[in-house]
């Protein structure tokens, strides 16, 4: 009886094993998956080679609350400098994270807000800071907006477009206000990695200024985030010289809205070459929790350049930093100041 009972219960928990190797399993084949169909970097990875590699790894794992290491791995390399693997805990429903995500704000986080700054220097220049932005999409642009126009009917000389403290975030709320600078009716725009069949490469997602002036956004988040319709702001100084600042902290969406104004004739930028992620990003939630924010494409500016991975954008003036100021931490600081 005793031998009957242990067989049983061997058996059960092998079977247990096996289901929960099998879940492994199909979340790695997700995973890959997901990374073969959307990664720029898809034509340099041999995904066969990856998919029987990982899966040799996790062969002792039988939990998908223990892949975190495994993905993190894949991911780095990737190579790509601007992809990076998220959990959760639990099931993710999309939707209902988006809304959460809307609903949210700074205060009730405990964080500090986007550090506005607005002000005529000299009773010339028209200063704006441009801040990172994570949360209240439609309060950002309406406090840019309302900036702009009040330094607008000041008759200012020149624009000076701060970026030099920008890391990123969402990218379309800090380019929609600046609309009425733009002499272009497209300015940037991305290769995901396809080629035509004359080997050409294939540009995507190109932005475009609205003709009537009013910004449309069917996207998702963009309804839920209140900036799916907005109207452009009539700015009469439009013709004065703009100056773009940046620095190495300017990264990711603050480079995106630094390329918003690149290759028009008015505008100069100065600064120190930007952090170097110059590329498109997509969320894609696997399962189990897990999700890829997934570099998908490579920035093109209006004038056809090309930005390869990790390259930031050069500053037409260089600042140098002071012989006294070495480490990234000092330089950081030194930005600030």
């Amino acid at each position: 009886m005793f031998k009957i009972f242990f067989f049983i219960v061997c058996f059960s928990i092998f079977n247990i094993c096996r289901a929960q190797n099998m879940e492994v399993t199909k979340l790695i084949d997700q995973f890959i998956d997901t990374l073969e169909t959307h990664s720029f970097m898809r034509s340099q990875i041999d995904f066969d080679k990856l998919r029987k590699e990982t899966k040799l790894s996790v062969r002792n794992i039988n939990s998908t609350d223990s892949l975190m290491p495994t993905f993190k791995k894949i991911v780095s390399g990737l190579k790509d400098h601007h992809s990076s693997v998220h959990r959760a805990k639990g099931p993710i429903d999309e939707l209902a994270l988006i809304k959460k995500y809307a609903n949210t704000t700074y205060a009730q986080l405990g964080l500090p807000g986007p550090n506005f700054q607005h002000r005529l220097i000299e009773d010339k220049y028209a200063y704006i800071n441009v801040p990172g932005i994570d949360l209240e999409h439609r309060m950002y642009i309406d406090t840019l907006q309302k900036q702009l126009l009040e330094l607008d009917g000041k008759q200012p000389k020149a624009w000076i477009i701060d970026l030099t403290e920008n890391e990123g975030g969402s990218s379309s709320p800090m380019i929609i206000p600046f609309h009425g600078l733009i002499d272009s009716t497209e300015t940037f725009c991305y290769f995901d990695g396809t080629l035509d069949k004359h080997g050409n490469e294939v540009l995507v997602d190109r932005f475009q200024i609205p003709q009537n002036g009013l910004y449309i956004d069917n996207d998702v988040e963009a309804k839920y985030f209140k900036f799916d319709t907005v109207q452009m702001l009539p700015l009469k100084n439009n013709k004065i010289p703009i100056i773009v600042l940046i620095s190495e902290i300017t990264a990711s969406s603050g480079e995106i809205a630094a390329c918003h104004f690149l290759g028009q004739k008015n505008v100069t930028v100065i600064g120190t070459t930007s952090a170097g992620l110059t590329s498109g990003n997509e969320l894609y939630y696997v399962d189990k929790g897990y999700s890829i924010n997934l570099m998908t494409g490579l920035l093109h500016n209006r004038k056809g350049k090309a930005y390869d991975v990790g390259e930031g954008i050069r500053p037409d003036i260089m600042i140098v930093y002071p012989q006294n100021i070495q480490s990234s931490k000092e330089r950081h600081q030194y930005i600030s100041e």
